[in-house]
């Protein structure tokens, strides 16, 4: 009987194809037979084909999704499986129990709680449960706050507008405080709303501006004791493009260490979470948003010397890899560029010569 590979399955790679390529050198690290297999919904992404196995799976919100999902499970029994799309973790650990399924059956399911994944897609509910476990986040009401516009517009110059239900940093926009309401029209145009309806003034956050430097921050909890900081890893914004870190330079993590270990135990952490925050002049970080699930701007810690897909591959396979992987370099600068490859290949119809 032939045995199968050690597997890792990463839901809607997209365009992170760097992070299939560093899960396969963990497997050369471990010096471990190993696969990673793709799931996609759209067969032209350019991860589809780049996996060692690319499966089309239907969209998360179609009903055949989760049969699908449970017998590529089943097909192909992996250690590990990971998902970078917001929705899909929503899907899977909120709106059905696909998460705990799949670990019944074996598969490390990294992620947070439940109700930390909802909040994750709900900025006002996160700033709402940052503040109630004592972590200092940025003042946040709707655009359909009357009183609560008026308050920020009473104590700061700027404000930052964005979709409430947003992923990335969809409808963001920076105005002065006076121009909020206006700010908060626009943004309405290409809102999500949370009920799938059509969206109102309440599906766009305002804060105020915050004064220090944006950093990103990843905090990494034990994949096998939900709520145990791992690691903190961090990295300044210098430059950011479509929402997404663009160039950063490495630093210590130490100032965000205090917020980090506060979230990772509250939300029940396991495996990474992408973290922004801002670091004032007196030394203090405020965080503005979480992305449960590995972020754009993982790469500059990575290649600085961190390796947290050999972290969780460990983990996922009962190997102890120490601290090393923890440890990166701080001053290190990288920047994004862009790549491209061929995607897929259509029918084309023949056409007539003109004589």
């Amino acid at each position: 009987m032939t045995s199968i590979p050690a597997t890792v399955v990463i839901g809607s790679a997209g365009r992170r194809l760097y992070l299939i390529d560093w899960f396969r050198q963990a497997f050369d690290t471990l010096e471990i037979d190993g696969r990673v297999v793709v799931t996609e919904n759209d067969t032209t992404s350019s991860s589809a084909t780049y996996g060692d196995i690319g499966t089309i799976m239907p969209k998360y919100s179609d009903p055949a999704y989760e049969t699908a999902l449970l017998d590529l499970i089943a097909d192909l029994e992996p250690q590990l499986f990971i998902s970078v799309n917001d929705y899909e973790l929503l899907h899977l650990h909120v709106n059905t129990d696909l998460a705990d399924r799949m670990r019944q059956s074996g598969v490390l399911v990294p992620g947070v709680s439940a109700e930390w994944q909802r909040g994750c897609v709900d900025k006002l509910r996160m700033a709402q449960m940052l503040t109630a476990i004592g972590v200092r986040t940025a003042p946040t009401v709707t655009g359909g706050d009357g009183p609560g516009l008026s308050a920020l517009a009473s104590c700061t110059d700027d404000v930052v507008v964005k979709h409430r239900f947003g992923s990335g940093s969809s409808g963001l926009a920076i105005v002065p405080a006076g121009r909020a309401e206006e700010a908060v029209a626009e943004s309405l145009l290409s809102a999500p709303a949370k009920s799938g309806g059509e969206p109102t003034a309440d599906d766009v956050v305002v804060q105020p501006r915050l004064s220090g430097t944006e950093h990103g921050v990843d905090i990494v909890g034990a994949l096998h004791a939900p709520g145990g900081l791992a690691a903190v890893l961090a990295r300044r914004k210098l430059r950011m493009r479509a929402g997404e870190t663009d160039k950063a330079v490495t630093v210590d993590p130490a100032p965000f260490a205090a917020n980090s270990a506060l979230i990772a135990e509250a939300a029940g952490l396991t495996g990474l979470i992408d973290v922004d925050m801002f670091l004032d002049e007196e030394g203090r970080s405020t965080v503005i948003d979480i992305n449960p699930r590995f972020g754009g701007g993982y790469p500059f810690v990575h290649l600085a010397g961190a390796d947290v897909p050999l972290y969780c591959l460990a983990q996922a396979m009962g190997r102890d890899v120490g601290l090393e992987w923890s440890r990166y370099e701080p001053g290190v600068v990288s920047a994004k560029y862009e790549s491209i490859r061929v995607a897929g290949r259509v029918p084309v119809t023949p056409t007539s010569s003109v004589e």
